[in-house]
């Protein structure tokens, strides 16, 4: 059987409610990507000043860190299902305060509920698909997911970049118009409302051991585990706020490209990502998931490298793309194996322990990286960046591997003929 068969044979191979939760992440991300593609200009049309927009645009990150851990305890007690379905409702309702509402105080308030929704969204995604599938089609699966959320954000950038001059036409006004983009986001919201319908179809699950874990205390798994799962991915959030927020920066003061170029970078960038995380089960599966993330993670950094000290525009955009589809294909196979890792009870626990921690870590280091750009100038933010992730990647060596050692000992992966039965 060739590679190509083999991972069509387990995509056919998902359930029907993994396909219905790969179905709503398309049509929320592309209402969210339309969405936060245009709001801050939407803001600014209505009066409201740069320093606000700022405001505005810290709330959801903060919020979802904060959110993240009581969010996985949430979604331990009364299940993936109802907690996906009420994190989609949140973010629709924070989304539609955010265009009916002019008001600063709405504004805000609404800003704190796509947060919170959104920290329900992540935070449950990766324990959800780990019930709703087989051992040997997860790494696809997650896989998947995230391609397509990368996909949607691509696709939702194209379709608003089309609504706006459409609806300035149909209005009879100018694209810098606050109607215009009310309109656009309104067709956001939509999207987003749209994303919840598939997940009205889910079945109810079996909540017995989520109602054991409301009269505990204590996760069941060990805390030394979980300080080795979660240290190396807090180093790889503090590495990336240093530089992601500031790429667009990055490539208009040192290339002083155009908006447009950035615009079709930036797609291009994001359409790198889609596909390169299709790939992902196929090098987990050949090398095994540690080796994976650690091979894709450590190739990326030359790129990173070049990126940031070459002065050259087209070395630049050849180390973003190249380190653009590297660095994320580790991301899924690091979700997958963080929950084969825990125990079930407490997955959707530990994922908002390791969602606040990124959060956190992204946060803490954005916020520094304003200062550091001032003293050190951006080639040396990429130098010490690289030095983060390569601590990052020692420590996935080091306690990664053994972990997945054990798991293969205890639970051996099936053989050819046992793979696709249901």
């Amino acid at each position: 059987m060739s590679l190509f068969t083999d991972y069509l044979d387990r995509l056919r191979a998902f359930s029907a409610p993994a396909k219905r939760f790969l179905l709503a992440n398309v049509l929320v991300g592309l209402g969210s990507s339309l969405f936060w593609l245009f709001f801050n200009i939407y803001v600014l049309q209505l009066g409201h000043k740069q320093d606000f927009i700022g405001l505005l645009a810290a709330i959801p990150p903060l919020a979802v860190a904060l959110f993240s851990v009581p969010a996985g305890a949430l979604g331990d007690r009364v299940g993936y299902r109802r907690a996906l379905l009420w994190g989609g409702i949140l973010v629709a309702l924070g989304m539609l305060g955010a265009v009916v509402f002019a008001q600063p105080f709405i504004l805000i308030i609404s800003m704190v509920l796509t947060g919170m929704g959104s920290a329900l969204w992540q935070v449950v995604s990766a324990p959800f698909m780990v019930e709703e599938s087989r051992e040997h089609e997860r790494t696809h699966l997650f896989s998947v997911q995230f391609a397509l959320m990368t996909a949607s954000g691509f696709f939702g950038s194209l379709l608003g970049g089309a609504l706006a001059p459409l609806f300035a036409q149909v209005t009879g006004g100018v694209s810098q118009n606050a109607l215009v983009y009310q309109l656009t986001l309104t067709v956001a919201v939509a999207l987003a409302l749209l994303g919840l319908f598939p997940l009205l179809g889910l079945p109810r699950m079996n909540l017995q051991h989520r109602e054991r874990r409301s009269v505990r205390t204590k996760l069941d798994t060990p805390y030394a585990l979980l300080l080795k799962l979660l240290l190396p991915n807090l180093l790889l959030g503090l590495g990336a706020g240093l530089f992601i927020p500031f790429l667009n920066i990055f490539f208009k003061l040192h290339f002083h490209v155009s908006d447009g170029t950035l615009g079709m970078l930036f797609a291009g960038g994001a359409l790198a990502m889609a596909l390169a995380s299709l790939t992902a089960p196929l090098l987990a599966h050949r090398i095994g998931k540690v080796s994976a993330m650690v091979w894709t993670q450590a190739l990326s950094i030359p790129f990173l490298v070049a990126m940031g000290v070459v002065p050259v525009l087209e070395v630049a955009v050849a180390g973003f793309l190249i380190r653009g589809a590297l660095m994320p294909m580790s991301a899924p196979i690091y979700s997958l194996f963080l929950m084969d890792q825990v125990s079930p009870q407490d997955r959707a626990t530990v994922n908002g322990w390791a969602t606040l921690g990124w959060n956190f870590c992204f946060a803490l280091s954005a916020w520094l990286s304003g200062y550091l750009q001032v003293s050190w100038g951006f080639p040396t933010i990429f130098v010490v960046v690289c030095l983060i992730y390569g601590t990052s990647i020692v420590l996935q060596r080091v306690f990664f591997t053994p972990l997945e050692r054990a798991r293969s000992v205890r639970e051996p992966e099936p053989p050819p003929a046992q793979r696709f039965q249901c």
